[in-house]
C-alpha cells in the first residue's frame, strides 16, 4: 500500500516543464483532432523559441508546414450540404480557423506559416489557448 502511494505522490508531482517536443505534438493535434475526414498532413513542425511566463503560462514562436488533402471550398461545400454531418457539428471550428490561417487551399497544396502560440498548464497537462 505504501508503494502505490509512493508511486502516485512520484507521478502527481512529475515535471511540468513544457519542451519543444511537446509543443509539436501539440500543434499536431490541433489542426488533426479526431476527425471525419483527413484536411491536413503536417510535414514539418519547428519551435523557433520557448519561453516560459510562469509555471503555468508559456509562449512559443512556430513555425509549420502543411500538406493540403482537401480544398477550402469543397470542405465549406460540404458543410452546406450536410448541415447535420460531423464535419458540420464537430469539425467547422477547425475548417473556419485553417481558412482563416492559410486562406483559400486546393488539394495537394504546399502551405506554411509562423505564428506565436499561447500555453497554459491545466488539468495536469498542458495545452493551447491560442494560435
Amino acid at each position: 500500500m505504501r508503494w502505490l502511494l509512493l508511486i502516485l505522490l512520484l507521478v502527481g508531482c512529475s515535471s511540468k516543464e513544457l519542451k519543444e517536443e511537446e509543443v509539436r505534438r501539440l500543434l499536431i493535434g490541433y489542426f488533426t483532432p479526431f476527425s471525419s475526414i483527413e484536411i491536413v498532413q503536417p510535414l514539418d513542425v519547428q519551435v523557433r523559441s520557448l519561453k516560459s511566463l510562469s509555471s503555468n503560462r508559456a509562449v512559443a514562436e512556430v513555425c509549420y508546414t502543411f500538406r493540403f488533402l482537401t480544398s477550402y471550398s469543397s470542405l465549406v461545400e460540404r458543410i452546406k450540404r450536410n448541415p447535420n454531418s460531423f464535419l458540420a457539428r464537430f469539425d467547422v471550428g477547425l475548417v473556419a480557423l485553417l481558412g482563416r490561417k492559410f486562406g483559400n487551399f486546393s488539394p495537394g497544396e504546399i502551405k506554411r506559416r509562423c505564428d506565436r502560440v499561447e500555453l497554459s498548464y491545466r488539468y495536469g497537462k498542458w495545452v493551447i489557448d491560442k494560435i
